[in-house]
């Protein structure tokens, strides 16, 4: 894993946009991770030395000129659930309930209910990354799903694991 690129969530959530686990990835494991917003018709296709280039291309199937091409080995899309929306939203009303005025700043923070609604309703729209082509891509691609913020939280600290177990002791 060395350049990740990460799709969503959609619509954002507050306690874990994917900037924001852009950033946890870049700070923590010190890989090159960019963010990439769900276009429809997004197209991947594998390109040389298990590298994948990604672009969205129009519904017509012909690249257009907002074609972006970037380059990862690794796919993490954020497909969160709107459970965890609606967890999100009571924990920032709880947070605010019990601590007053602080928790009312962190709530700000927070998925709001109409980012609830927004992720139910995207549920029935189709997806904008096709898991057909996806798994066709495994080979050459490492993809990863999270469904949930704790979920991705917990898959980045597994990593930083991973990246402590495999580090060579420093000579005594």
């Amino acid at each position: 894993m060395r350049r990740v690129a990460v799709i969503g969530p959609n619509p954002p959530c507050g306690s874990l946009s994917s900037d924001r686990f852009v950033e946890l990835l870049s700070q923590r494991l010190g890989l090159e991770a960019f963010s990439l917003r769900p276009a429809h018709a997004m197209a991947f296709a594998a390109g040389a030395a298990g590298q994948v280039p990604l672009a969205a291309r129009s519904a017509t199937g012909v690249f257009g000129t907002a074609r972006a091409h970037v380059v990862a080995d690794t796919l993490i899309w954020l497909r969160f659930s709107p459970r965890a929306y609606l967890r999100d939203w009571l924990a920032g009303w709880l947070d605010r309930l019990l601590n007053g005025a602080a928790g009312a700043r962190r709530r700000a923070s927070r998925a709001k209910l109409i980012d609830f609604g927004r992720s139910c309703a995207s549920m029935l729209q189709p997806n904008a990354v096709d898991r057909h082509q996806i798994d066709a891509l495994h080979p050459q691609l490492l993809f990863v799903e999270l469904s949930s913020p704790e979920q991705a939280l917990f898959w980045v600290e597994m990593q930083e694991e991973r990246v402590r177990e495999t580090a060579p002791l420093a000579p005594q």
